[in-house]
């Protein structure tokens, strides 16, 4: 049975994943629980033979690292400092602990004798630079060229951060796979997204008004079974080696409005939206070309947004809001 390693496991991305490769896989999880969570799906996750949790910090607990296994087949490196707010409050230790987490994973992965691939989560934030100073083209391609925020903006030590992991994972001498994740949504990703934050808006509404930020930006959503099923594909692909992929839906973006009567319309209140200012430095747009990664995989995606939503809300009335 091939093993896995997936860094910040009990996270969002990290969890559904481990979900998908537990039937097939030996899965070892590494994560410190500063963000994820051990609740009852985490929890449940636990039961099967073979996942083994590893409860470790990956930039201090140095003798728990030499514990892992030497034989890994695939690493995923999901671990990272991440959340607007989070990264504003320490726009320092985003750019100190992002870097350290990704090298001691490279160091891991470097230590492996088996080791197939190692996939990098980079970040639809790292085309934020180019957006800002020259405008970008839409859908977005994986060779745009990638621009700076100044130094100074706190939000934008993030975007730098998975820049610079990129060109960490490029000079690392290791088979990798980098992937640019766009607006993944679905069960269990926390409260901090705009589809959670609408959810709960909606449901703890006391009047026929909705407030929406932002109203006229853009996004490309990806329900997270197909945004993963479709970074799963690509590594199977010889053609993926130390490469670089956007992944996010095939379908076209669109503007937070949009998706808030959808959001509407499906816990059946009766609201209207009341159109609130823009959030600061939040990007206007965000739709990635996938054209690349679908080239060498042919994924066909399951879930339309509709779909996605409806089982995005089941899970967050049944696990959050009856709370």
């Amino acid at each position: 049975m091939k093993k896995i390693l997936i860094t910040g496991g009990a996270g969002f991305m990290g969890y559904h994943l481990t979900r998908k490769l537990i039937k097939k896989y030996q899965v070892d999880i590494a994560d410190n629980f500063s963000r994820g969570g051990k609740d009852k799906d985490f929890l449940n996750l636990l039961k099967y033979n073979n996942v083994k949790l590893f409860n470790l910090d990956l930039i201090k607990n140095h003798n728990k690292i030499q514990k892992l296994s030497k034989n890994y087949h695939y690493i995923f490196h999901f671990a990272a400092v991440v959340g607007v707010s989070n990264v504003i409050n320490s726009p320092y230790g985003v750019l100190v602990k992002n870097f350290k987490l990704l090298q001691n994973a490279i160091d891991i992965a470097k230590k492996q004798k088996k080791l197939k691939r190692f996939i990098f989560s980079s970040s639809s934030e790292v085309y934020f630079g180019t957006l800002k100073n020259y405008g970008l083209t839409f859908p977005t391609k994986e060779n745009t060229k990638l621009s700076i925020l100044s130094l100074s903006d706190k939000r934008g030590t993030y975007m730098l951060s998975k820049i610079y992991g990129e060109a960490l994972c490029e000079q690392a001498n290791i088979p990798f796979t980098i992937v640019r994740p766009h607006n993944f949504y679905g069960p269990r990703m926390g409260a901090s997204h705009v589809i959670p934050e609408l959810f709960k808006k909606v449901y703890l509404s006391k009047n026929k008004k909705l407030d929406v930020f932002s109203p006229k930006h853009r996004r490309n959503f990806c329900y997270i079974d197909d945004g993963l099923d479709l970074i799963l594909s690509l590594i199977s692909k010889k053609k993926s080696l130390n490469n670089t992929y956007n992944i996010g839906n095939k379908s076209k973006d669109i503007t937070i409005e949009k998706l808030s009567k959808i959001i509407i319309k499906i816990s059946k209140k009766d609201l209207k939206i009341k159109r609130k200012r823009d959030i600061f430095n939040s990007p206007q747009r965000r739709w990635p070309d996938v054209s690349k990664a679908l080239k060498i995989t042919s994924y066909k995606f399951k879930y339309d947004l509709k779909r996605g939503l409806l089982k995005t809300h089941e899970w967050y009335k049944s696990n959050i809001f009856k709370h």
